[in-house]
């Protein structure tokens, strides 16, 4: 049996078709994923470059220091860019406008100093309050569905499901802390998603050792932190942590 016709044997008798076929379409999927990276990697070309100049004195680097903030720009692009499902649009609008700012002020635009800038920790709270609800993933409702929503406020919230198809839920976290134990929850369905938020607080999500944990939310100031080791395997569920932590962590284990 040829090569290929083993390939389309394993994939369930349906066609086949390799990576490098004529429609490219995978190639352009691999760039596209690609292309954040790519714009980060032009970022530290760029300093690399500059600094080199100036070793030879060429340019000089102090004349250019004040721009270094471009590069939290850059970060904040990088996000904005991947792929559908993997794009971080809170993420990238934080460093884009952190890094507007600062380049500003560098330049002698505004003037500001780092604590006059603590009510937006206030207006991150409450927008992600506010909008929370609308751009959740809308999860099913009705007995024996995997799903779960905690909020902890100056107190603790603890939640412990045990379904074969968990579906996902919202943690909310403001100077409290919020438990969530998974642990007896099976593998069946696709993916699930978790929204977290954290302020001075912390959210313990523990799951089971056959899923795959995929962690994309932004820290401010905190941490996201997985935990987690999981058997190899086939047909793992995967589960998507999203979500921001100020001064606060998300801690996922099993």
């Amino acid at each position: 049996m040829s090569r290929r016709s083993d390939e389309q044997a394993r994939h369930g008798g349906g066609e086949y078709r390799h990576p490098s076929d004529s429609d490219g379409g995978s190639s352009r999927e691999f760039r596209r994923h690609g292309f954040g990276s790519a714009i980060l990697g032009l970022g530290v070309l760029t300093l690399g470059l500059v600094m080199l100049l100036d070793n030879f004195g060429i340019v000089n680097g102090e004349d250019l220091a004040a721009y270094w903030p471009v590069f939290l720009i850059l970060v904040g692009v990088s996000h904005l860019v991947r792929p559908e499902g993997s794009r971080r649009v809170f993420a990238g609008v934080v460093w884009i406008a952190i890094g507007a700012v600062v380049l500003l002020s560098n330049l002698g635009y505004i003037s500001f100093e780092i604590w006059d800038l603590w009510p937006v920790v206030l207006l991150l709270i409450g927008g992600r309050l506010i909008v929370r609800p609308f751009i959740s993933r809308r999860l099913p409702t009705g007995e024996n569905i995997g799903v779960f929503e905690a909020t902890a406020i100056l107190g603790g919230a603890n939640r412990r499901l045990s379904a074969a198809n968990f579906q996902g839920g919202d943690a909310t976290a403001l100077l409290g802390g919020c438990e969530i134990d998974l642990r007896d929850c099976g593998s069946e369905g696709g993916p699930a998603e978790i929204n977290t938020f954290a302020f001075w607080g912390g959210i313990h999500i523990r799951v089971p050792q056959d899923w795959e944990v995929e962690v994309r939310g932004l820290a401010l100031l905190g941490a996201y932190e997985d935990k987690t080791r999981s058997t190899p395997g086939e047909g793992r569920k995967i589960l998507i942590i999203r979500g921001t932590a100020i001064m606060a962590g998300v801690e996922i284990n099993n």
